[in-house]
């Protein structure tokens, strides 16, 4: 059922809605309505309207083809009413089931689609999601690379093991460890992520086109790394030694949290608090301290502070994407390291605003895209890596 193709999936949902208040729904097409209900909290909170609603109405009305060119009109036209344009794909398609349903169309069938469905296609290859894959840089400088089939374990000098195992690189230290700590790098390319096990313990989730450098094991009286791109960290707690996040000049200062760090723009770091406590301190500055569920944006000396979306933030590690309110340059943005493309621009494109994207990173980028057409955002054309975005026509 979830396989449908995102341009039927609504109306498909929508038909199954219409059987069970009709009491015709056999006992797969109950079990597939079941498995949309539950795959959010938007589906469930749908289902509950659709229950205290008019159901005799619903079940009155008898089913009927869909004009595809009007069904979309239809959804772009409540869209723009709400001043926002909202987007929600396959696991939280709960807006477009309700406006099918208050407009009352249901799916009995896909006619041949008229010409103007065409505008509504991706042209051009499928491009996959990405996987779990990074290289290692040695402080010797050679090079490992690393994926989440191949296992593999050795040792650094004396006294570090290092394993890789089902997508995680782990180090671990002897307690009598003497030599001196040698400084590694992981790097993600775009397309790519990966899990890293510090010697402490801690767990460093690596996003796509990142990098992080670390010691082979923590010396001394702190525990210091540093990072460009995006990583979500659970320190392990260590009163004794402060745990330290470098990033674009921003130096974030832990004791035992959870926290989540953007730093792909030069100079600007965003750092969101999950729980515990953070203090984040620009270069220069003594900084201040974060409580959960506030993001810090600092840079060039600078520092604010506001209430963050921390289930949006951290969604990448929870492999999701989700990106609430935003504009396509941004969504756009966020897939192409994801999805390793480059995204171009027609010379007359401007961009929307107020887009919601809400799917699991398992998704072919085509299926996504397809979705965004349905908002008349804009138009997708797919050669190789590169994806130009078109003005909607």
């Amino acid at each position: 059922m979830m396989s449908q193709p995102p341009l039927e999936l609504p109306f498909q949902i929508a038909t199954l809605v219409k059987k069970y208040i009709a009491g015709e729904i056999t006992p797969d097409e109950q079990a597939a309505l079941d498995e949309w209900i539950n795959l959010s909290e938007r589906n469930k909170a749908l289902w509950a309207e659709i229950l205290q609603g008019q159901a005799s109405e619903w079940a009155s009305t008898p089913l009927r083809s869909y004009d595809m060119e009007a069904v979309i009109d239809t959804i772009h036209h409540k869209i723009n009413k709400n001043k926002k344009q909202h987007l929600f794909i396959y696991g939280a398609v709960a807006a477009a089931v309700l406006m099918i349903i208050a407009v009352g169309l249901q799916y009995l069938k896909v006619l041949t689609p008229p010409a103007t469905e065409m505008e509504m296609v991706v042209i051009g290859n499928e491009v996959p999601p990405g996987t779990s894959k990074a290289r290692l840089v040695m402080a010797n400088g050679s090079t490992i690379g690393l994926d989440k089939d191949g296992d593999s374990s050795f040792t650094e000098g004396k006294d570090v093991q290092v394993q890789q195992q089902q997508g995680v690189l782990s180090f671990q230290a002897r307690h009598n460890a003497k030599e001196q700590p040698s400084y590694n790098t992981l790097i993600t390319p775009k397309g790519g992520e990966y899990k890293l096990v510090l010697n402490d313990g801690t767990v460093v989730w690596l996003n796509a086109a990142s990098a992080i450098r670390f010691p082979n094991r923590f010396s001394g009286k702190q525990r210091a790394v540093e990072l460009t791109g995006e990583a979500y960290f659970e320190v392990t707690h260590d009163p004794q030694r402060p745990f330290i996040v470098n990033a674009n000049g921003t130096a974030i200062q832990v004791l035992g949290t959870e926290f989540d760090v953007k730093a792909y723009k030069a100079a600007i770091t965003y750092t969101t608090l999950v729980n515990g406590a953070v203090r984040v301190a620009p270069t220069g500055s003594k900084g201040q301290v974060l409580q959960p569920g506030q993001m810090a944006r600092s840079g060039n000396g600078g520092l604010s502070i506001t209430n963050a979306d921390v289930e949006q933030v951290i969604a990448w590690k929870n492999k999701q994407i989700i990106l609430r309110d935003a504009d396509l340059r941004d969504i756009m943005e966020e897939l192409a390291r994801w999805y390793n493309v480059d995204v171009a621009y027609a010379g007359d494109f401007k961009a929307a605003t107020g887009l919601t994207v809400e799917i699991s990173r398992d998704v072919p980028l085509k299926k996504i895209l397809e979705m965004i057409m349905l908002t008349k955002s804009a138009r997708f054309k797919i050669d190789g890596d590169v994806v130009t975005v078109l003005p909607f026509r």
